[in-house]
């Protein structure tokens, strides 16, 4: 058994170069090992990571994610998540000769809106057995247009005045619909089958946006504002957060939304402070992994969406 290179290179359908393609790596009893993303190398795009390998070969299987990128193999088996590779050491012994593979996705394109002002929400329904969901209504509501105004009376955007409390939209032949709203509106949204439970929404400074994230939102990135992080024993540092969401907000999250662990908390722990403030404490020498998982799951994600960062190494002295 030794250590080896391995790369995961990534293509579209058109076998062009795909970066910023999260692939995360897990054990033969799916425990967690490590994560990459592909970045633009000579004109190839590939993650690479250092993993144990043997002869015969250990098993691991990697998970592939990227917005606006399909891996649901409908390109072949190499585009597929999850899908399993074998690691040889040494790599002469590998079938292709080498731990290097290749992986495929599908990308799409959403509609943009092409009035500056609105951004085009648009996405695809379909019922329990997966065929397109025909004439699914839903219901926009207006709640205000911008941080300072708490109504729509009156509001003039580009010398046109905004009037009218409730738009209505339905789903083609192919489950499909979409409209525009105003960039950084917020909406109240009645979605049929969930009366129950209305939507609020604010709508993303962007062109486009895929419908279903803004209505039903989940954790999808944290960027650590400090790493690694350096803490006696005894004491605490405060690490900033930047925390994003599938509809395109940056969030202020609560123990509610993401809750982080520590590798081994006889050496540091970590707790979510207000204003996305992750207050690490020292406990003893030592070193610890800090990782995050979203609290909330209520809205079931398949095949599972990733929450994106790169775990938090800590070092007490």
């Amino acid at each position: 058994m030794a250590v080896e290179t391995v790369r995961v290179y990534a293509v579209d359908e058109l076998n062009a170069p795909l970066e910023d393609v999260l692939v995360r790596f897990f054990d033969a009893v799916d425990v967690f090992v490590t994560q990459q993303f592909t970045a633009l190398v000579g004109g190839e795009a590939y993650a690479e990571v250092s993993l144990d390998g043997n002869d015969p070969p250990i098993q691991y299987t990697i998970r592939l994610s990227k917005t606006g990128v399909a891996f649901d193999g409908s390109l072949g088996d190499q585009s597929k998540t999850p899908q399993s590779i074998d690691i040889y050491s040494p790599p002469a012994g590998a079938p292709t000769g080498t731990n290097y593979f290749e992986v495929q996705g599908q990308t799409f394109t959403l509609p943009a809106a092409t009035d500056p002002r609105l951004c085009r929400c648009s996405g695809y329904f379909v019922d329990h057995t997966g065929r397109p969901l025909q004439g699914f209504n839903l219901h926009f509501s207006p709640l205000c247009l911008n941080l300072e105004q708490s109504d729509l009376s009156p509001l003039i955007v580009d010398d046109r005045l905004v009037a009218g409390r409730k738009v209505y939209v339905r789903t083609d032949e192919d489950g499909f619909c979409q409209i525009d709203l105003f960039r950084t509106g917020e909406y109240l949204v009645l979605v049929e089958e969930f009366e129950h439970s209305r939507r609020t929404i604010k709508v993303p400074d962007q062109a486009s946006i895929n419908l279903i994230h803004l209505l039903f939102p989940v954790v999808s990135e944290i960027t650590f504002g400090t790493a690694p992080v350096t803490v006696a024993a005894g004491s605490y540092v405060d690490v900033a957060m930047t925390v994003k969401s599938t509809d395109g907000q940056t969030l202020d999250i609560s123990d509610r939304d993401v809750t982080f662990a520590s590798s081994d908390y006889a050496v540091a722990s970590a707790q979510t402070m207000s204003g996305n403030i992750l207050r690490v404490v020292g406990v003893a020498p030592g070193s610890t992994t800090i990782t995050a998982e979203r609290a909330d799951t209520t809205i079931v994600t398949i095949p599972a969406q990733p929450l994106t960062y790169t775990p938090l190494n800590v070092v007490v002295t």
